[in-house]
């Protein structure tokens, strides 16, 4: 899509404590990762499973046909993220509500009068979800929500959700005139049905940007974080030590030399202590890349001899073995 992520670890935001599912370092219960994803000619959730414990070896669940699909606002999704709490008692797929294939489809106007929600689903396994729901998270200022992400308060038992947006002047009620520049906000919510009001959590002047992922560093506080900047179509990286909220340091250059990318979504290898794996879009499928030294611009492909072609702008989960033998007991190997 023109236009996020996996999980964020333990860290620190304003004196609190976050939660999710990756662990400051790899952990023994993790036994594989579920690839939650689109394709652009299917526009519903996929789930593609990792053969065992490999990161870049998966099959395509449910005999390759989607788990889900949205009857409710444009009746298509992109963008999909998996969101669970740290004891694994409930997740949360949220995706962006957007029909590239409707009648009189352009970017400009998915822009200016695209949805102003996101599609939710529930379950408390995996396996057996709600319906679809469609979730208004932005004033009618806005002119889209795409790719939402969330992340897990174990402190105080709730989500942050961001997504990329771009706002209008309130008297420009049509969404003609020219609006701010994308950039990134955010909401809390605990059940995804209400949503605190939103607010910027990052709108850098002169650089419009979607598709943020998190990638915590193995200790409390420290984090990589990766933006799409619509200017050049390009992802760059930032670190801190400090906290979602703190103070970032954008490394130098760009995280891909090889053509435009977008939707970064970042995992940490459970086999191997300090490799990290990040998959772009190239508009066309997710490529793998991977990188043993995090805090510099090393990033270089993987192998993807056993990486499936296809796959879109989605997120990464580690699973454990309860959730792998679930997985696989209900939609096949």
């Amino acid at each position: 899509m023109m236009h996020s992520r996996s999980l964020l670890s333990m860290f620190a935001l304003a004196g609190a404590i976050f939660a999710t599912p990756t662990p400051p370092r790899q952990a023994p219960e993790y036994v594989g990762y579920l690839v939650s994803t689109f394709s652009d000619p299917t526009p519903k959730v996929q789930f593609h499973l990792s053969n065992g414990n490999d990161a870049l070896s998966f099959t395509f669940l449910n005999g390759g046909n989607p788990v889900l699909a949205s009857d409710v606002g444009t009746k298509a999704v992109r963008d999909i993220f998996l969101a669970t709490d740290s004891a694994r008692s409930e997740y949360y797929l949220i995706a962006t509500d957007l029909d590239v294939r409707a009648a009189g489809f352009s970017w400009d106007k998915a822009t200016r009068h695209g949805s102003r929600g996101i599609v939710v689903w529930k379950s408390s396994n995996l396996v057996d979800w709600s319906g679809p729901s469609l979730q208004t998270v932005e004033p009618e200022t806005a002119g889209m929500v795409w790719a939402p992400s969330a992340v897990w308060d174990d402190q105080e038992l709730l989500y942050y959700v961001f997504w990329a947006s771009r706002h209008y002047d309130p008297s420009d009620t049509e969404h003609t005139g020219t609006a701010s520049l994308d950039r990134i906000r955010y909401a809390t919510t605990r059940d995804f049905a209400t949503f605190s009001e939103p607010k910027d959590y990052l709108a850098p002047p002169g650089i419009p940007l979607i598709d943020q992922e998190f990638q915590y560093l193995g200790k409390p506080g420290a984090f990589a974080r990766f933006f799409k900047d619509e200017t050049v179509g390009r992802v760059y990286q930032e670190v801190t030590s400090d906290g979602l909220f703190g103070t970032w340091t954008r490394l130098e250059g760009y995280v891909h030399s090889d053509g435009q990318r977008e939707g970064a979504a970042s995992f940490a290898d459970n086999l191997t202590p300090g490799l990290y794996h990040l998959l772009l879009d190239d508009y066309t499928q997710y490529i793998p890349y991977e990188t043993t030294d995090i805090y510099s611009q090393s990033w270089k492909g993987s192998n993807r001899t056993g990486f499936p072609s296809g796959l879109k702008h989605g997120s990464v989960t580690p699973v454990t073995q309860k959730e792998y033998d679930a997985l696989i007991a209900a939609y096949g190997a």
